[in-house]
């Protein structure tokens, strides 16, 4: 049986024009993506609970940096993360990249509207830190 929370999100993300698609075993995913100003874009890995209670929305890497960086990375990560709220930034060690993840309790009658606005605010958080975060890799 097909998670109704991700049937339900996909539901609202058509009536959008939103493209995406549904992954995993159960239909319990939804791959995606937003444009942003900033990027050129911003992908999405929505994975649902199977309780369709809780959402897991994670970015895919999207700021790649020289090792030599990655102690300045660490801290700057920190300082985005005391900056912004509902989202947190995260620093892959073995990559080298920065991604961020927001995690939301959800119902199952308004889903679709809510995952929705998680993604729209992740991206503009996600949209609002590039320069702040490439402004650092560069400096």
């Amino acid at each position: 049986m097909a998670n109704m929370a991700a049937k339900v999100t996909a539901a609202f993300f058509d009536s959008k024009g939103i493209r995406y698609d549904l992954v995993g075993d159960d239909s319990e995913a939804i791959l995606t993506g937003f444009g942003l100003d900033n990027l050129e874009g911003v992908r999405f890995l929505i994975v649902f609970d199977k309780s369709e209670e809780a959402v897991a929305i994670r970015t895919r890497d999207f700021a790649k940096f020289p090792e030599a960086k990655k102690a300045d990375m660490f801290k700057l990560v920190n300082e985005l993360n005391r900056k912004f709220r509902w989202v947190k930034f995260i620093v892959d060690e073995e990559e080298c990249t920065i991604a961020a993840e927001d995690d939301a309790v959800i119902q199952l009658d308004s889903c679709g509207e809510e995952v929705f606005r998680c993604c729209c605010q992740l991206a503009d958080i996600v949209d609002e830190s590039y320069p702040i975060i490439m402004k650092a890799i560069y400096a």
